[in-house]
């Protein structure tokens, strides 16, 4: 019984890595595959809406403030830096990343896992500072910071899809 167990296994085994005749494994069929540029736009449109979200939901809270155009203004410098030291540096990667994976790749894996996984964090970290009890006119200068970060960071990706094109 072992032996016909065994014997079953590697059937199995064999059959589901094995690639067909026609060179094409079921799940290569069935991944959504995205040119280089649609990859560019996808990651380029993903930054703008997020952009949209935060700078919208900032700019309600920092307009509430009695010193709402003191607080624009240091949002829009802490975002020009954030831009400039950390931002820019992550499209360039994720753009190179794009480029690297050519347009064979899942439309989806635009950006790495570990990428992913830090965007599902920071979504739930600005979930969980909104539960907080820190000033909303402070919030929105976070929010408003971060939507112009991604706002000067975004066009590195657009720059490249016009390329692309």
């Amino acid at each position: 019984m072992l032996a016909n167990h065994t014997l079953m296994d590697e059937q199995i085994e064999s059959s589901a890595s094995a690639i067909p005749a026609d060179g094409i494994r079921l799940v290569d069929r069935l991944k959504p595959v995205a040119s280089i540029r649609v990859q560019l736009l996808l990651a380029a449109a993903m930054w703008l809406v997020a952009a949209g979200i935060l700078g919208v939901r900032g700019a309600m809270w920092v307009g509430d403030s009695s010193s709402a155009g003191w607080l624009f203004l240091l949002a829009i410098a802490i975002g020009i830096l954030k831009s400039q030291l950390l931002m820019e540096r992550v499209a360039s990667t994720a753009v190179a990343r794009i480029l690297e994976r050519g347009c064979t790749s899942c439309a989806g894996g635009f950006f790495s896992l570990k990428s992913w996984a830090l965007i599902l964090l920071m979504v739930a970290g600005g979930h969980a500072l909104r539960l907080t009890e820190i000033p909303r006119p402070a919030l929105g200068v976070l929010y408003v910071a971060v939507a112009t970060a991604l706002l000067i960071g975004d066009r590195i990706y657009w720059r490249e899809a016009i390329k692309a094109g």
